[in-house]
């Protein structure tokens, strides 16, 4: 919470971080990326990030999927070392001539080894992915996170899911008040979300109840079986 807020922002915050709490408490995962992200169909939320540092995302309120790239020029020198021996041939074909069997073994006592070290520039691309996704949320709507090929593949579906479903809602508030508005029927799909967000609901109403002393645990776990049972 920022040391700046308000009564009423802090109060917000917390029943905000409470809700977040209770639906990584009650998930039960129907999928999961190793050391990436665990989701739940039936409760409509996704944990994305390792266990710690993880956090949960209603379905309902992805809006947007993005793939961002940054390509970072990477420069990097390579050495070769390489070894050459001069003046042997020169040194002892002078001593020879000087005198025999004298300067053969001079020239190579004094013969000097000499290095060379040849570098070579390598330029070359590192490409980092980002996933940048946007919610509708009070705190924090937008959230990037390390590019997973399955954890896209998952956002990018739960966002059809809502955009069909917006559009059914569409379709149904768009009917003509003149002409005889025409029944559009739900798919089985959008009942079964529309369920799953009202279940979601209910538990976090019956956890507010344990909190403030009206309902016992033992009483919370009999609710929250039914609801997750039907």
């Amino acid at each position: 919470m920022g040391i700046f807020d308000n009564a009423e922002m802090k109060a917000a915050k917390r029943r905000y971080k409470e809700e977040m709490k209770l639906l990584a408490n009650i998930m039960k995962p129907t999928g999961k990326i190793f050391m990436c992200a665990k989701w739940d169909d039936n409760l409509r939320v996704i944990s994305i990030g390792s266990m710690g540092m993880s956090t949960i995302v209603k379905y309902d309120t992805i809006k947007d999927i993005q793939i961002h790239e940054s390509v970072q020029e990477v420069t990097s020198t390579k050495s070769s070392g390489r070894e050459k021996r001069k003046g042997v041939m020169t040194r002892a074909a002078v001593g020879t001539l000087l005198a025999p069997g004298v300067g053969t073994l001079a020239g190579a006592l004094t013969a000097k080894k000499q290095s060379s070290i040849e570098s070579e520039a390598v330029t070359s691309q590192q490409v980092t992915r980002t996933i940048v996704l946007t919610r509708d949320d009070p705190f924090k709507t937008v959230l990037t996170i390390p590019y997973h090929p399955e954890l896209e593949a998952k956002l990018r579906n739960i966002l059809a899911e809502n955009l069909a479903q917006t559009a059914a809602v569409e379709q149904i508030t768009e009917a003509s008040p003149i002409e005889q508005p025409q029944i559009v029927e739900q798919t089985p799909q959008v009942e079964q979300i529309a369920s799953n967000i009202s279940v979601a609901d209910e538990l976090i109403k019956l956890k507010s109840l344990v909190d403030n002393g009206i309902l016992t645990e033992e009483e919370f776990q009999v609710q929250k079986a039914k609801l997750l049972s039907q």
